[in-house]
C-alpha cells in the first residue's frame, strides 16, 4: 500500500492510494473518505489522525 501525490496530468494535485488489488483517488467526491481532495485534504486527514477510509 503506497500513497502517490500525482504532479502532471487531469489528476494533478490529487493523491492517489495504490494497491496489489487496484487504485484509488483520495477524497469525500471520490467516495471512501470524508476528507477534501488532494494534498492539502489528505495532510489535514492524516494530521487529524483519521482512519483512512472514514466514510460510512
Amino acid at each position: 500500500m503506497n500513497w502517490h501525490l500525482v504532479v502532471t496530468g487531469p489528476h494533478r494535485g490529487h493523491i492517489w492510494h495504490i494497491t496489489g488489488e487496484g487504485a484509488v483517488p483520495f477524497g469525500a467526491e471520490f467516495g471512501f473518505t470524508t476528507s477534501a481532495p488532494g494534498f492539502a485534504g489528505w495532510v489535514g486527514h492524516w494530521a487529524a489522525r483519521k482512519e483512512w477510509f472514514d466514510a460510512e
